[in-house]
C-alpha cells in the first residue's frame, strides 16, 4: 500500500519573522519517526513542502503520480489553513483516499479539527503504533488514540497509552529525506546538514503557555546505549550536525551527564546543541562542562521573563538569581548561550517588560529571542483567557508566534501598541548596544562568519 507523509509549507508562519536568517531548514523528526514503522509493510514517501517553491503544485503531481491510499499530515496550530488545503486537494484527486492528521493541534482540538477539516481521522497523542495500525487495516473501533468520522458522525476511541519503552521505537527513516537539500543558516547551526533527535518524551514541568497534548507529562527516556547508537546512524547517513529536540532533556541530569560521557568515550566529533531549549534548574557546573567537552558549543535557555512575580503567574519554577548564575557558570565554561523571553505574559505590565529587557542586557547573552504571547489551544493559559472573554477569534492560522496576534486576544494589563513598541525595543535595546556589536564583531572574525552576520543584520526586522 502507498502511503503519503506530508510536512505543510511553513513560509506563511515565518512570513512576519524579524529575523530570516533564524528561519529553520531541516527534515522532520515526526515523519522521520512515523515512517520507520510504517515502511516495514508498505510503500512510504515523505514530501516536505518547504522545499518547493511551488508546494501545492509539486504536492498535486505527487499524489497523482503516487496514487497513495492514505494521506498523513503533521501540522501545528498556525499550519491549521495548510492541512485544510492539503487534505481538501487529497480528497478532490481521489475521494477514496483516507486523510489523517496528527500533531499538538490535532491532539489538543481533535472534534474541533475533524469538524471543520475533510480530514478522515485524527491520531491523538504519539502516532508511531497508532498510524501503523490504521494503515495495516485494524477496525477503527478496536484503535485506540484515534477520533474519526463515520456515518456523519465523529466518534471518538479510548486514549492509548504512552511508549513506555521508548528503545522499542525503531530509528527514524532520515534515508527517506534527501537530507543534502537541507542547508540550515549558519545562525542555527555550526555545521550542515543538521538533524533532529529525541532523547525522551514528556514534560513533568507545568508552564501554562505550554501544549502537552502530543507527549504529555510522563518523563520517559532512551537508554544512553540508544541514543548513542542513534547519533552514530545519523552521523553516517551524512549529518554533520546534531540538534537535541526533547522537550525536557535535563530531567534527569545523570543520565544527560552519561550520555555526554558516552559520546566522549567512543570519540564522537561533532557539534550539537539543544536547541528547543533545556531548563535552568536542570543544569549544574559539572553537566555543562561535560556537554561542552562532548561537543555541545550552545545552550538555549527559556528565560521568558526578568520579572519575578511574571514567572511564578505562569508556573515557571525559576528564581532570578537562579537564571544568573547559570547563565555565568555556562559562558566560564566556553558554552554560547541563548535565551529565549516572551512579552504579553499573564501579569506583564509595562513596568514588568522593562524589567526583562534590563534582565536580559544584564545577563549579556550572546543570543536572544523575544516572541509574543500566544494563548495556544489545549493549554492551561488559553483556557483561562477563554474563560475571561479575552479570545477575540478562534482563526487557527492568527496563533503564530512569529506575528503580532493582535487580532486573537486582549491581554489584561496592555494595550497592543503597548506591546508591539516594547516587541521592538526589546531587539533594538539588546543587540545595538556598544558593548554587545563589538563583542559580537570579535567572534564574528574568529569564526570567520563576518560577511554572512552582515548580511543576516541586514535581513532583520528591526
Amino acid at each position: 500500500m502507498n502511503i503519503l507523509l506530508v510536512n505543510p509549507s511553513y513560509k506563511s508562519v515565518y512570513r512576519d519573522s524579524k529575523v530570516k536568517e533564524g528561519i529553520p531548514m531541516s527534515p522532520v523528526l515526526s515523519l522521520a519517526a512515523i515512517a520507520a514503522n510504517l515502511r516495514k509493510s508498505h510503500n512510504v514517501k515523505i514530501f516536505d513542502a518547504n522545499l518547493f517553491k511551488n508546494p501545492y503544485e509539486e504536492l498535486k503531481n505527487e499524489i497523482i503520480r503516487f496514487s497513495p491510499a492514505y494521506v498523513a499530515i503533521t501540522f501545528t496550530t498556525p499550519l491549521y489553513d495548510e492541512m485544510r488545503k492539503i487534505s481538501d486537494m487529497a480528497k478532490a484527486i481521489n475521494p477514496k483516499i483516507i486523510t489523517i492528521g496528527g500533531g499538538a493541534h490535532a491532539s489538543g482540538l481533535p472534534y474541533d479539527t475533524l469538524n471543520n477539516s475533510s480530514l478522515d481521522i485524527i491520531v491523538v497523542g504519539e502516532g508511531d503504533f497508532t498510524l501503523a495500525e490504521i494503515i495495516n487495516g485494524k477496525g477503527l473501533g478496536e484503535i485506540d488514540g484515534i477520533f474519526y468520522k463515520k456515518d456523519g458522525k465523529i466518534l471518538k476511541n479510548s486514549e492509548r497509552t504512552f511508549v513506555k519503552d521508548l528503545d522499542l521505537l525503531p530509528f527514524p527513516a532520515w534515508d527517506l529525506f534527501d537530507i543534502e537539500k537541507y542547508a540550515a543558516s549558519e545562525l542555527l547551526a555550526r555545521k550542515t546538514p543538521a538533524g533532529w533527535i529525541e532523547t525522551s518524551r514528556g514534560c513533568v514541568f507545568k508552564c501554562a503557555y505550554c501544549n502537552k497534548s502530543v507527549f504529555g507529562n510522563a518523563f520517559r527516556t532512551k537508554s544512553v546505549k540508544r541514543v548513542i547508537e542513534e547519533m552514530e546512524y545519523m552521523l553516517k547517513l551524512g549529518f554533520k550536525e546534531i540538534h537535541l529536540a526533547d522537550d525536557a532533556f535535563t530531567t534527569d541530569i545523570k543520565r544527560a551527564k552519561e550520555i555526554c560521557r558516552e559520546i566522549i568515550k567512543r570519540g564522537l566529533d561533532f557539534p550539537w546543541a539543544p536547541v528547543t531549549g533545556i531548563r535552568i534548574d536542570g543544569v549544574d557546573k559539572e553537566l555543562l562542562e561535560l556537554m561542552k567537552k562532548a561537543g555541545c558549543y550552545r545552550v538555549y535557555y527559556g528565560i521568558e521573563s526578568g520579572n519575578q512575580k511574571v514567572l511564578d503567574g505562569i508556573g515557571k519554577g525559576i528564581k532570578l538569581d537562579q537564571i544568573r548564575k547559570v547563565v555565568k557558570i555556562s559562558k566560564e565554561v566556553g558554552l554560547e548561550v541563548f535565551g529565549f523571553f516572551m512579552i504579553a505574559l499573564p501579569g506583564d505590565t509595562e513596568c514588568s517588560i522593562r524589567d526583562t529587557i534590563n534582565f536580559a542586557k544584564e545577563l549579556d547573552l550572546d543570543m536572544a529571542k523575544m516572541s509574543v504571547t500566544i494563548p495556544l489551544p489545549a493549554t492551561k493559559l488559553y483556557e483561562e483567557w477563554n474563560k475571561q472573554g479575552k479570545i477575540k477569534m478562534n482563526v487557527w492560522s492568527k496563533f503564530n508566534l512569529y506575528s503580532i496576534p493582535k487580532d486573537i486576544f486582549e491581554h489584561p494589563n496592555l494595550a497592543w501598541p503597548v506591546i508591539e513598541k516594547y516587541y521592538r525595543k526589546f531587539y533594538i535595546s539588546f543587540y545595538f548596544r556598544p558593548a554587545f556589536i563589538v563583542k559580537y564583531i570579535i567572534k564574528s572574525l574568529k569564526r570567520g562568519s563576518l560577511l554572512h552576520d552582515i548580511k543576516c543584520l541586514l535581513n532583520t526586522k528591526w
